[in-house]
């Protein structure tokens, strides 16, 4: 009779803890959500500074360039107040010397005044020569008023040179002197014309155009020609009486 062995019993084996080696229930496709928690959170970024220590730097940085610079500041700050001060001095004392000036011509009293000088200097000076009938000193202050773009005073001027010439042409009217008064009165013409384009609303302009315009109208021996550049001209306003020049001066 044949003895069969006994087979030794079998020993359960425990399964291994759960992350050992990625063996075990869990390993072998257990249960995972460890794991995947463990992988859902990225570890923070290490070296690199956030965004409020990135301002405290710049802070730092803005108050150590001051501290640097602010004795060049305390030194600079008074030089640059005193420059201001003889700024707002110098043009203060230039306006009381000018308007001196423009006084002082106005009540008649020759003063030389240069081309560079300021506009309601020049103007002054025009007109102070208009009244005095020095007519070929005035064209150069105007050309500086035109260059300047003082549309305003640079008619105005115009106005006060035409009423110099059409004075000098009356004088010679009054003398019979017909050759010398028909150019003067056409300049004077060209010279209101040109006021008028600067400042349209100077009625005396255009009074003073219709006396000229009436003249070379009334005397026909005059050359209408001479000095007469401009052709277009603005709306005539004729008048019944022909009369003096008006206005200042």
């Amino acid at each position: 009779m044949t003895t069969v062995p006994k087979r030794a019993p079998l020993r359960a084996t425990p399964p291994p803890p759960a992350g050992e080696g990625g063996r075990g229930a869990a390993g072998r496709g257990g249960d995972l959500s460890g794991q995947r928690a463990s992988l859902s959170r990225p570890s923070p970024t290490r070296g690199s500074p956030s965004s409020a220590e990135g301002r405290g730097k710049v802070r730092t940085g803005l108050g150590d360039a001051l501290r640097r610079a602010r004795p060049h500041l305390l030194l600079a700050l008074p030089i640059l107040l005193l420059l201001v001060a003889l700024g707002f001095g110098a043009a203060a004392w230039q306006a009381e010397r000018d308007n001196a000036a423009i006084a002082a011509l106005a009540a008649g009293k020759d003063s030389p005044v240069s081309l560079s000088a300021r506009a309601p200097l020049l103007l002054a000076r025009v007109q102070h020569l208009a009244r005095r009938g020095v007519t070929e000193e005035i064209e150069p202050l105007i050309e500086a008023l035109d260059r300047r773009g003082e549309t305003d005073l640079g008619a105005r001027a115009r106005y006060a040179l035409g009423n110099a010439r059409l004075r000098q042409a009356f004088d010679h009217l009054e003398r019979s002197n017909l050759d010398p008064a028909g150019p003067l009165i056409t300049l004077a013409r060209q010279d209101y014309r040109r006021a008028l384009q600067g400042r349209p609303d100077l009625w005396d302009a255009k009074f003073n155009l219709d006396v000229a315009s009436r003249l070379l109208r009334d005397f026909p021996e005059f050359d209408r020609k001479t000095g007469d550049e401009l052709k277009a001209e603005p709306k005539k306003i004729w008048t019944e009486i022909p009369g003096q020049p008006r206005g200042e001066p």
